[in-house]
């Protein structure tokens, strides 16, 4: 099991995909105030679908590459007060479908498609983390009348360009770091700066039935499939109003764990960040160029995942935005 750091990515690696979240720890319930129902996409291939509720106009949750939708189980409940907030697990992970093709990132866009449709919803703002922008661009690009705003957090970048350096090093878990989900949560928040919601974890993991983490539940040919499906980000297409907020390129924010690293992992870290800067220039830079109705927003503090590190700032730039850019 482990992470590998890219800019503006992060991935889970694991050897084996199971039917449940965890086994073995006794019954276990989600706090988050969702409804969970699966879409059927194409045979064999449903998608799970949260939807926390709220009046409004519908805001789609995308999550980056290693993630569930569970991962925004308490940053959604900040918008239920003006929108009708869903999140929707891409195919390959957590309890959506595992099937061995359809990765490409036109058939990820594809498939928020065929969801919306199977959801009567005929426009809505989406929302992405990560790679999920990625998604979105395409989706936006393709049936520009089914969107009305776009936010990508920290999910803006050129990924067909991805520097060499742009696999940083990992701190792998001690054994006392796997003996449960709790412990793991904390290994996870102590090399990566953020701890994401419960259900996330629990999607990304198989344990023994001590509840003692055995190793990741997404085979690595997943995000490696995703990865080469990549495109250009065509930003040329998108009519809808666009904003992207980037994390801060620093040491201290992409290696909170920095001061525990070899010295070796410290240069690799170190390289991480030089090589990635001029990267993330240019992806702004081609952001600002391209997207017609585009705004940029760089934050001074936070991780890459910024909607749970700097939470009431997002929400805020969110909800500032919005207001903004949408029919009051």
């Amino acid at each position: 099991m482990g992470r590998l750091c890219v800019i503006g990515l992060t991935i889970i690696i694991g050897l084996t995909v199971v039917g449940a979240a965890v086994r073995g720890e006794g019954a276990w319930t989600d706090p988050s105030p969702h409804a969970i129902s699966f879409l059927g996409i194409e045979q064999g291939v449903a998608l799970e679908v949260l939807d926390w509720g709220g009046q409004g106009p519908p805001m789609i949750l995308l999550a980056g590459l290693g993630d569930t939708a569970h991962v925004f189980d308490q940053f959604a409940l900040h918008f239920t007060d003006r929108f009708h907030v869903i999140g929707i697990t891409r195919r390959g992970y957590g309890a959506s479908g595992h099937p061995s093709d359809g990765y490409e990132i036109t058939s990820l866009a594809n498939d928020i498609r065929v969801a919306c449709d199977r959801l009567n919803i005929t426009r809505a703002i989406l929302v992405g983390h990560s790679l999920a922008g990625d998604e979105m661009t395409t989706f936006a690009g393709t049936y520009p009348d089914r969107v009305s705003a776009l936010v990508y957090l920290d999910g803006a970048y050129d990924r067909t360009q991805i520097p060499p350096e742009g696999v940083g090093p990992q701190q792998s878990p001690r054994p006392d770091d796997l003996v449960s989900i709790g412990k793991f949560a904390e290994y996870s928040l102590r090399t990566t700066g953020s701890r994401r919601p419960e259900a996330d974890i629990r999607w990304a993991v198989v344990t023994d039935a001590e509840g003692h983490l055995l190793r990741g539940a997404i085979p690595s040919t997943t995000p490696a499939a995703i990865m080469r499906g990549l495109e250009r980000p065509d930003y040329a297409h998108v009519q809808a109003p666009a904003l992207a907020i980037y994390q801060p390129n620093e040491l201290r924010f992409n290696f909170p764990n920095y001061a525990n690293l070899s010295d070796a992992d410290k240069a690799r870290a170190e390289a991480v960040i030089r090589e990635g800067q001029p990267f993330v220039d240019r992806s702004i830079d081609q952001f600002r160029r391209e997207m017609a109705h585009g705004r940029v927003v760089r934050l001074t503090t936070g991780t890459h995942y910024m909607f749970i590190t700097n939470e009431d700032e997002v929400v805020r730039i969110m909800r500032e935005y919005l207001a903004a850019v949408l029919p009051s």
